[in-house]
């Protein structure tokens, strides 16, 4: 069975089913990957509350890589 097939079927699962699968799934994952996973949430929730408290202001994308390009050139 591959994976496609397995999601398809994990799918068709009530959603206490999914979560109890999603439980067994981490836990079988190496503690180094999830405390991995852990810093990243850490880091994002990190840049988030500064965002909202205005501590740091965001760009889009698009401005932020033209304006970039303008400094490098």
């Amino acid at each position: 069975m591959d994976i496609a097939q397995i999601e398809s079927q994990a799918l068709k699962l009530s959603e206490s089913d999914r979560a109890v699968l999603v439980d067994h799934l981490q836990a079988s994952l190496s503690s180094k990957k999830i405390s991995y996973l852990d810093e990243h949430v850490t880091e994002a929730k990190d840049r988030l509350a500064a965002y909202r408290s205005g501590k740091t202001r965001s760009f889009d994308g698009a401005s932020f890589v033209a304006s970039l390009r303008n400094s490098l050139s």
